[in-house]
């Protein structure tokens, strides 16, 4: 995964989703940053955030994004632009 933010200039961090956890009525992302620094963070997704990730998810070319992510080598995917 890539992140980006204003706050960081044009840095990217590289980063992965260790865990996923239900604490009462959100979803806890446990993300740790790789690189250039390495950070442990959480993201906290209540139900409306949800809501939406799976509406979008569902949409057909997003679907059929994940669906092929499935069959894929990761080292195939192109970095064509910065986020």
């Amino acid at each position: 995964m890539r992140l980006a933010s204003t706050g960081l200039g044009k840095a990217e961090l590289e980063a992965e989703v260790i865990d996923i956890k239900r604490v009462d009525d959100v979803l806890i992302f446990y993300v740790n940053t790789t690189k250039p620094v390495k950070w442990r963070t959480r993201m906290v997704f209540p139900e409306k955030d949800i809501r939406y990730l799976l509406s979008a998810f569902v949409k057909p070319k997003n679907l059929w994004f994940i669906i092929r992510s499935f069959f894929s080598d990761e080292k195939k995917v192109k970095r064509t632009e910065r986020i």
